[in-house]
């Protein structure tokens, strides 16, 4: 252990602590959002007897399940 170079153990400290944190995903957030605000719209339309109106919120319910689980990637 005397051949041990004394800046290895050094080299391994990082400034992990001081790394820019995310900011939080918002659009995960706002998909999440429009999922149950789409649902439940869904499921009072049903209730009050409009099955056309239900499955438009359905519909938009789908379109956001899709979009909140095959999110956007820019291959710019």
């Amino acid at each position: 252990m005397r051949d041990e170079d004394p800046d290895f153990t050094e080299s391994f400290h990082s400034d992990a602590r001081q790394l820019p944190r995310r900011a939080p995903d918002l659009s995960r957030r706002t998909y999440t959002f429009l999922l149950v605000v789409s649902s439940v719209s869904c499921l009072i339309m049903l209730a009050a007897g409009s099955p056309f109106i239900s499955l438009l919120f359905a519909g938009l319910a789908a379109w956001v399940w899709y979009a909140r689980s095959h999110p956007y990637e820019d291959d710019r």
